[in-house]
């Protein structure tokens, strides 16, 4: 495949993706009102292992060591902590506010992968200061938000920051076969399992099988996690890590839209403000990413 179809290919599979997640917030937001967060899932990966193994079975990668571990870390912080992150703060947060504030991971991701090359920008912190400003904005506004609260604000950070180290394991993995994505989910579940226990057996909570709740597992197992995940993973591979990443920025717009259509939430004036700060980082940072990668295709071009 060329380079340009790798790149539109990789184009139209990251945006089907970023529809569907942002539609998974409003399911996430009313499953979790009938299931504990963390059953909701190990439930929700468990049905998409149960999916995915046949499809892979005959297209088992060969991998290293390193792989396997770089496999488990991923599926720890990409599965693990960041559903534990985003369905608990969605148990005390709206899906606009969670959905605005997850969507700084790319900046994260960048900031991340600098730290790790020691490349670091100006423009790029420059862009990440301003839309951690709109962040605290919406953290904040979670005190005059109807919904919201500034406790399930910081909980959806916390996936933002596990979504970034999701990433960089991921792409270390450099394999982007249905069985690496297996894999992923395979460590992700085993590593939520105790925690769904924990709810059910220890903590008592309530578990309550409502239809909206059967609707939203199914969709958020279909298509969220076994499409999704595999989407996403190709997405990168075609993209790149940092690139890919960017294509979160782009989720919060139907889920918001989703939250004021179905779920009839009215966002406050500062979690707008702060959503405009948000983006205009985020537009600083796209900026300053596709001029430097202007030289390396000029000299492609060549």
């Amino acid at each position: 495949m060329k380079r340009i179809e790798r790149k539109s290919f990789g184009l139209v599979i990251l945006a089907v993706t970023a529809m569907i997640w942002g539609g998974s917030y409003i399911f996430t937001k009313v499953a979790v009102e009938s299931l504990p967060p963390m059953l909701l899932a190990s439930i929700r990966f468990g049905i998409a292992v149960v999916i995915l193994f046949p499809l892979s079975i005959r297209r088992r990668g060969s991998f290293s060591t390193v792989s396997h571990r770089n496999a488990a870390l991923a599926g720890l912080f990409g599965i693990t902590f960041y559903f534990l992150f985003e369905n608990y703060g969605l148990t005390m947060t709206n899906a606009s506010d969670a959905s605005i504030i997850v969507s700084t991971a790319p900046i994260l991701t960048i900031i991340l992968y600098d730290f790790v090359r020691r490349r670091f920008d100006l423009f790029e912190y420059v862009g990440g200061f301003i839309a951690f400003s709109g962040l605290f904005v919406i953290i904040y506004s979670g005190s005059f938000s109807e919904g919201s609260s500034v406790s399930g604000n910081i909980l959806s950070f916390g996936a933002a920051v596990s979504w970034a180290a999701y990433t960089y394991f991921y792409e270390k993995i450099h394999n982007s076969s249905i069985w690496t994505t297996l894999e992923v989910m395979f460590w992700g579940l085993l590593f939520s399992v105790p925690f769904a226990v924990t709810e059910v057996f220890v903590f008592k909570r309530p578990v309550e099988f409502s239809r909206s709740a059967i609707f939203g597992v199914l969709f958020l197992s279909i298509l969220a996690s076994a499409l999704g995940y595999i989407l996403w993973n190709k997405g990168i591979t075609l993209w790149g890590g940092k690139a890919a990443t960017l294509w979160v920025y782009t989720i919060p717009l139907f889920t918001i839209a989703a939250d004021i259509v179905f779920l009839k939430n009215s966002p406050s004036l500062l979690f707008f403000v702060g959503s405009i700060l948000v983006g205009l980082g985020m537009v600083v940072v796209i900026i300053r990413e596709f001029r430097q990668s202007a030289p390396l295709r000029d000299r492609i071009n060549q």
